[in-house]
């Protein structure tokens, strides 16, 4: 938690309207004490809660992906840092959703609309209540914050200190263990894992930590314990049920474990039978296990449920790509359009199918029919046209395509990919411009700097050239092409591969 005399508090806010999260950031930002992280939904905050400290979280109710409540049952749920102050806000709540925030350890909440120095007030109220705890808590959070902030070797300290001077608890037990996990000390989190249960046996954030200490560290069949205990108090929980299928599925040739991991399956659908990502689960298992008509019968519930996501499709065509049937695939979107011909996140599925199929003229025409006034599919249109027509041969259709996608989203990858094409133009003055623009964005990628090299070596650059070849295998240094082309440049022999040994040497880092 921050310093308020010396640093910025740092709140987190959430909402899934745009113009919501830029107030609350004006409002926030303008009173020069706040750091302010946004997110336009429940999902993306609660993954970087995880590992980041806050000092309180302000959020709406209602999101598309995930809500207010699933945030503060996130937060009131783990093993530390459970108690930060949570502000609700919301246009419409219900006396019953104001019942069940209390009830769940909401801080507060305001309703909209409101006046900036309201929501200020509320959340100074609350914060200055939050950081004024008795000292055994403060000295914890202290710790949990160390934590946070990866230092963990100091947590470590700050914990056993609170044990020397205090009983231990679940909760200062747990933040030891997570602690001494990040240390690489394995077997003493665990030790402190079990010594929390035997504290608390109904803590289940120990139980939760327990199973991720394991799972991070590649002993998934030893978490199934702790995660079926953790759901057994807490079962509300279905990407957690997830989990615990997917390691019963990975174990399956034991007896009654793919029961086991159906059984999970079912109980996070009776919770949210409208989750995509549990509903496109349980297709591939169904699929996996023979049961194609309910596999499809998923996948199918699934695009009802989501009707603006592409996934549910892309997945049964991908089923049917990897049984040697795409023809199949291209027969159930036909179905679909031929019912309504203007889904055109259908045409975009059925010409990816195409493309797998090298059918490169209908992936084409597929994708020539989704207007340009579709935003929400431009950008994965533009990849897909610039994918075949490379795959075609028509580079400067390609590029066109490419280019668009570079400025839509200029990632280094998009933007080497212009590169690629120019270089496959022999325009090497362009291709030049697109790598430098990559290699800016991305230093160590080697094969960038390789092609940046390349470009240069074209130009007849020939030291700008030399350096990038160095660089490149600086970075990869097992690189063939970079290695015959610095012996080319340079006009030495290429050298002979080694014999390989036991005992290989550590990469130049």
């Amino acid at each position: 938690m921050a310093d308020a005399k010396s640093e910025h508090l740092r709140v987190v806010v959430i909402d899934d309207q745009l113009n919501m999260r830029k107030a609350l950031y004006r409002i926030f930002d303008k009173t020069g004490r706040y750091e302010v992280e946004d997110f336009g939904n429940a999902k993306e905050a609660i993954a970087w809660l995880k590992t980041h400290g806050v000092d309180i979280v302000i959020t709406d109710i209602y999101m598309p992906l995930g809500d207010g409540f699933e945030v503060l049952a996130y937060i009131r749920g783990r093993a530390m840092q459970n108690d930060i102050p949570v502000l609700f806000i919301s246009g419409e709540a219900t006396k019953e959703d104001i019942v069940r925030s209390v009830d769940l350890g909401v801080s507060d909440y305001i309703l909209k609309p409101f006046e900036p120095h309201d929501i200020v007030q509320k959340a100074e109220v609350i914060i200055e209540k939050y950081r004024n705890p008795p000292e055994n808590i403060k000295k914890l959070r202290n710790a949990e914050s160390l934590f946070f902030n990866e230092k963990y070797a100091e947590a470590k300290a700050e914990f056993e200190k609170i044990h020397a001077q205090n009983k231990p608890t679940a909760r200062s037990l747990i933040g030891l263990a997570q602690t001494e996990a990040k240390l690489g000390n394995i077997s003493e989190a665990m030790v402190h894992v079990n010594q929390a249960i035997e504290n608390n046996s109904m803590y289940y954030p120990a139980y939760s930590a327990g199973a991720d200490i394991l799972i991070s560290n590649k002993k998934r069949t030893e978490a199934i314990p702790f995660l079926a205990k953790e759901l057994k108090i807490n079962g509300k929980q279905i990407h957690r049920r997830m989990v615990l299928a997917d390691i019963y599925i990975e174990n399956s040739k034991t007896p009654g474990y793919y029961d086991k991991a159906l059984e999970q399956m079912k109980l996070a659908l009776q919770d949210d039978p409208t989750d995509e990502t549990l509903l496109l689960r349980f297709a591939e298992i169904m699929w996996g296990s023979g049961n194609k008509e309910k596999a499809i019968h998923y996948c199918m519930k699934a695009r009802r449920q989501n009707p603006e996501s592409t996934k549910s499709l892309m997945q049964l065509a991908n089923m049917y790509i990897q049984d040697g049937h795409p023809i199949k695939a291209i027969n159930l979107f036909s179905d679909i359009l031929n019912k309504n011909a203007n889904q055109f996140d259908v045409y975009l599925c059925r010409a990816k199918v195409f493309e797998k199929m090298n059918e490169n003229e209908k992936a084409i025409a597929d994708l020539s029919k989704i207007p340009k006034t579709i935003v929400d599919l431009r950008l994965e249109v533009l990849k897909s046209k610039g994918r075949v027509y490379a795959k075609m041969g028509k580079i400067p259709d390609a590029i066109a395509a490419c280019e668009e996608v570079a400025n839509m989203e200029p990632t280094a990858d998009n933007l080497a990919r212009v590169g690629l094409l120019f270089i496959r133009l022999k325009n090497y003055r362009s291709a030049l411009g697109w790598y430098e623009q990559s290699t800016l964005m991305d230093p160590d990628h080697s094969k960038y700097v390789y092609n940046l090299g390349c470009c240069y070596e074209a130009l007849k650059d020939k030291k700008k050239a030399i350096e990038c070849y160095e660089r490149s295998l600086y970075l990869d240094p097992n690189g063939k092409e970079t290695i015959v082309a610095l012996s080319r440049i340079k006009g030495t022999p290429v050298p002979k591969a080694k014999a390989p040994v036991k005992s290989m040497p550590p990469k130049a880092s």
